[in-house]
């Protein structure tokens, strides 16, 4: 799991570049796009992120999270998305 959180947290941080610069702290708790609750870390990612994120974790893993049975509408946090893929392995 520790492999798969590295490719993860790299692949955020090269999608938003400032977030690493920043010094902001990625989480499993961070979520991709709003606060479910108040005082949650975001990352504030738009669709189009998203998107890159999900195909730059398909390429590094070698799966298609659409054979996975995956939602991508189900992945709110960062926990969720290295979870999906450790699973998708």
């Amino acid at each position: 799991m520790t492999e798969v959180w590295n490719v993860v947290t790299r692949a955020i941080t090269g999608i938003r570049p400032e977030l690493g610069d920043s010094g902001t702290a990625v989480t499993r708790d961070s979520a991709l796009f709003y606060a479910a609750d108040p005082g949650q870390p975001v990352l504030g990612l738009d669709s189009m992120e998203a998107l890159e994120l999900i195909s730059v974790l398909e390429q590094e893993f070698g799966v298609e999270l659409a054979d996975t049975g995956i939602r991508i509408a189900d992945l709110h946090t960062v926990g969720d998305v290295a979870d999906a893929m450790a699973g998708a392995l």
